[in-house]
C-alpha cells in the first residue's frame, strides 16, 4: 500500500473491494473466524469447513457478533433491528470518486448484516448508487437513513421464506407493543 493509502484506509479512502469480496470476509469475521470461498455449487458443511481458511479466533468473531448486534441495537444501523430476528450489521457510505476526486455530492450506500446474530445463518449486502436525500430521510443521504431500512425491509420478508423462525425477547414484546399502540 501507498502512504496515502495507509493513512486514509481507516475512513476508507483509497482501497476498494468487490461485493462478494467483501461479503465473504464478513462472514468469515462472523461466522467464527473461518474464510469460506463462495460457490455455487452445493456442498455440506463439513466439505465448506475443510476448505476454509482459519482469518481470526472464534473468541474474536464472538465479540465481532457483538459489535455488529450493537450497531444495530445502538449505533448507525438502528433501523435494521427487525423484532425477532436479532440482526448485526455495518453500515457504509463512500463518496464516489468522479475524474478522479471524491464528490460529496454523490455516494454509495451499504449495509452488510448478518441474522440470527447468535448464530449467523446469512448474510445480506446491500447497496445503493447514489441515494436521495428525501423529507422521510430529514434531508440525509447517508446508509443508515436508506441502504439500512430497505436491508430490514428485504429481511422482514425473506427470513420467513428462509424459514427462519422469530424468536421474541422481552425487549422485542416491548417493542411490538409499542407499535401496537401507535
Amino acid at each position: 500500500w501507498s502512504k496515502l493509502a495507509t493513512a486514509t484506509a481507516a475512513f476508507g479512502h483509497g482501497f476498494a473491494v468487490q461485493p462478494l469480496q467483501g461479503a465473504s470476509v464478513v462472514a468469515g469475521l462472523l461466522n467464527g473466524g473461518l474464510l469460506m470461498t463462495p460457490t455455487l455449487l452445493k456442498r455440506d458443511q463439513a466439505t465448506a469447513e475443510a476448505l476454509a481458511k482459519r482469518i481470526i479466533k472464534r473468541e474474536t468473531s464472538d465479540k465481532m457478533r457483538y459489535l455488529f448486534r450493537l450497531n444495530v441495537e445502538d449505533g448507525t444501523a438502528t433501523k435494521a433491528d427487525v423484532i425477532g430476528y436479532r440482526v448485526g450489521g455495518k453500515t457504509g457510505t463512500a463518496e464516489k470518486v468522479i475524474h478522479g476526486r471524491y464528490n460529496a455530492d454523490k455516494s454509495l450506500c451499504s449495509f452488510i448484516g448478518a441474522f440470527p446474530m447468535d448464530k449467523p445463518k446469512y448474510l445480506l449486502l446491500l447497496m445503493l448508487d447514489e441515494p436521495q436525500a428525501l423529507p422521510e430521510t430529514y434531508g440525509f443521504k447517508t446508509a443508515g437513513w436508506n441502504a439500512v431500512p430497505t436491508a430490514a425491509k428485504v429481511i422482514e420478508r425473506v427470513a420467513p421464506v428462509l424459514g427462519v423462525r422469530p424468536e421474541f425477547t422481552a425487549a422485542d414484546l416491548e417493542k411490538l407493543a409499542k407499535q401496537a399502540k401507535s
